[in-house]
């Protein structure tokens, strides 16, 4: 009876609509070049959203011009929604929303006509007009209404199909003289007792030589306007060939049923048409839509630049998804198993007996180690640099973020710092622990060594060799240096002037590899006071925190995925950072302020050991000093030792 509604992929892809869209995808790219930000992310979406919109706009002024309320110049009564198949919501589901709209409909339509015979028509066939006739006779009936409904649509009658009574007497054989009224009216039974008047087509289907203006026919609708509160004659498009215009004769109004998207000419045809024949349109209903023509258009252009906002800015999450995980992917893996190589590991071994303070102080019984605090009350990150010609670590420096919204802190350990040694079961510099044991690698011994000495448990260390920490520097804009006075260390290959620098990735280096530095104090070159592993700790935080600093704040998540890539490049993470905990560590460190990071120096004196070996040697446990800036940090601690 009517011609089903588009397909929801088929409004979703309509020309229009993929074309709004495309130029919104450009506008959108175009942002991008322009503002490579987060903020210009979210302007290029909504600029690419409005421009789509706009597009929408002028397609529709252009193109499809066809706003029925201004065409028909007539009421709209409302908008009936696609209730899916099957032509009479109101005989199947009595008490559907698509019912209750049948209802209204028949409200609306008598509160503006005070005719009692009208047309339902299309002016396009196969929109729904047959049904809706049904539909609104039903409705009317069971809201207590006398209505009859007439099918006069003799070339394809819907009703008398839906009724199963074609070829059964009815409206042709009434014109043609061959019945009465009453010989042609069926009783149909719609619920409640009630009962609704029908005048199927008739015998006389399909032919052309129905007398539809003879006195018979004229005198049936006499009676029946007599009997009746609402007539309603489903009628074809009085643009096709058919009775329409001689059936409008007979009619006081016409209400037109408007599906899909119509032309102008064809409501301009309809409305002109029935007028002329004496039916002139006092409404239209829109059947089986989503209402979009009862919106405005400005409505319905936002509606898709909403829609357009939404598609871009989701499929510019899921490219930059990918990015990111593609770069994470890339970036190379080592295994982190402290609790494993504590296992397997030597016990902690016994103080040694033999080691002299500078000075030569008595022999040193107790070398001090940490207890260690819970490992809920923090997030650790150890950054490992190495000296790939010695194959030993020769930065150190575990950052700590506290759980309780405490400032983080920094600690270099000195690479001459003397530890405890699982893997010889004795004591050595922390940094040979890089060289790993057995089935210990180098990362996982050494991140063991700085768990014993701070009672830091560390979650997730990144490895660089100095090669690849210049190309970094180098891929942040360089870092700053200030020095007081002209600076040299020919070991380090590093040459300062006085005052502060823009120092590229193998200044910076060379800064911070620098052991013993001299510098130009009124024209005589000089040892720098306090030359030493601990000085140049101090430079290699103050490095580390500006490229911190710089890589914490990335523009855009495009930025983040670059910023990735270049770290893929130069470090080695332990395999248990994924791309999850990677982002978030990101984004919670992108907001730090790097003058907000405490940086807490171990306290030590140089030593000998029995073999000769210079070092460094704690003089406080690790979790006093710890304990003296956060007091409870080290709460619930467990011993240190084994």
């Amino acid at each position: 009876m009517s011609q089903e509604a588009p397909n929801w992929w088929e409004r979703v892809f309509a020309l229009q609509n993929l074309i709004s869209v495309l130029l919104g995808v450009a506008v959108f790219l175009v942002g991008l070049r322009l503002w490579d930000t987060t903020l210009g992310v979210v302007l290029s979406a909504v600029a690419a959203s409005l421009a789509s919109g706009l597009v929408w706009l002028v397609w529709w002024y252009t193109t499809v011009p066809t706003d029925p309320q201004r065409t028909l110049d007539a009421v709209h009564l409302g908008t009936v929604a696609d209730h899916g198949p099957g032509p009479a919501p109101t005989l199947a589901e009595p008490g559907s929303r698509a019912s209750a709209t049948y209802r209204e409909l028949v409200a609306a339509i008598e509160g503006h006509t005070t005719g009692q015979v009208l047309i339902v028509s299309a002016a396009e066939p196969g929109v729904g007009a047959s049904t809706v006739a049904l539909n609104l006779a039903v409705a009317a009936t069971q809201l207590g209404r006398r209505a009859v409904l007439i099918d006069g649509d003799i070339d394809s009658p819907g009703i008398s199909r839906y009724s199963s009574s074609g070829g059964g007497i009815g409206l042709t054989d009434i014109a043609s003289g061959e019945a009465t009224l009453a010989e042609a009216s069926q009783m149909w039974n719609v619920g409640n007792d009630s009962m609704l008047p029908v005048v199927t087509a008739g015998t006389h289907v399909g032919s052309a030589a129905v007398p539809f203006d003879g006195v018979d026919l004229a005198a049936a609708f006499d009676v029946i306007g007599e009997r009746a509160d609402l007539v309603l004659i489903d009628a074809p498009p009085i643009t096709k060939d058919g009775p329409t215009a001689m059936l409008a004769a007979h009619a006081d109004g016409s209400i037109v049923v408007v599906g899909g998207v119509p032309t102008t000419e064809s409501l301009i045809a309809a409305r002109d048409g029935l007028a002329d024949a004496g039916a002139p349109v006092i409404g239209f209903i829109l059947d089986r839509s989503d209402d979009a023509w009862s919106q405005t258009p400005w409505v319905r252009m936002l509606k898709r630049s909403v829609a357009a906002f939404t598609i871009i800015s989701l499929v510019y999450l899921a490219f930059t998804g990918f990015l990111l995980w593609s770069s994470w992917n890339g970036i190379a893996r080592e295994t982190l198993d402290t609790a494993g190589a504590r296992a397997i590991g030597s016990p902690m071994p016994e103080p040694p007996t033999d080691l002299v303070d500078e000075g030569g102080t008595p022999p040193i019984e107790d070398v001090v180690v940490a207890q260690l605090a819970p490992a809920e009350a923090y997030r650790s990150f150890l950054l490992i640099g190495t000296d790939e010609a010695a194959g030993i670590a020769d930065v150190i420096l575990l950052t700590v973020l506290p759980t309780d919204g405490s400032d983080p802190f920094m600690v270099s350990l000195p690479r001459d710092l003397y530890i405890p040694n699982r893997c010889t079961n004795g004591y050595t510099r922390i940094n040979a622990t890089l060289h790993g044991c057995g089935e210990v690698n180098g990362p996982t011994a050494l991140s063991l060594a700085v768990e014993d000495f701070t009672g830091i448990s560390v979650d997730h260390f990144a490895l660089f060799d100095f090669a690849g920490f210049a190309d970094i520097i180098d891929g942040v804009g360089g870092v700053e240096i200030c020095v007081e006075y002209e600076r040299t260390d020919w070991r380090a290959d590093l040459h300062l002037p006085a005052g502060c620098t823009q120092a590229d990735g193998a200044t910076a280096l060379a800064w911070v590899r620098s052991r013993q530095p001299r510098e130009n104090v009124n024209g005589t070159w000089q040892t720098v006071p306090g030359a030493s592993d601990l000085l140049r700790n101090k430079a290699q935080q103050d490095v580390l925190l500006q490229l911190l600093g710089k890589l914490n704040t990335f523009d855009s998540p495009a930025d983040l995925a670059r910023k990735i890539d270049e770290l893929a490049e130069a470090f080695t993470f332990d395999d248990g950072l994924g791309i999850a905990d990677g982002i978030a560590l990101a984004w919670s460190l992108r907001g730090l302020d790097i003058a907000d990071v405490i940086r807490i120096e171990i306290p030590v004196v140089y030593a000998t050991t029995g073999d000769g070996q210079s070092v460094l040697r704690a003089t406080q446990p690790f979790d006093e000093v710890l304990a003296e800036l956060y007091p409870g940090l080290l709460e619930a601690a467990g011993p240190g030792t084994d």
